[in-house]
């Protein structure tokens, strides 16, 4: 009796492929859905250095 035939193994790599596929897009959802912090600069503030004239 073998357990670890091809169609065994192949079954394992694509739940595998699957589980990772479905925590990173859940991870994407919670970071784009995330409040975002408050700011706390003017919002005229220039984040450039400014060219001498």
């Amino acid at each position: 009796m073998q357990f670890m035939t091809r169609g065994v193994f192949d079954t394992i790599i694509i739940v595998v492929i699957i589980i990772g596929l479905i925590l990173a897009a859940r991870r994407l959802y919670d970071d784009f859905t995330r409040p975002l912090p408050p700011t706390t600069s003017a919002p005229d503030d220039d984040t450039q250095p400014r060219r001498p004239q």
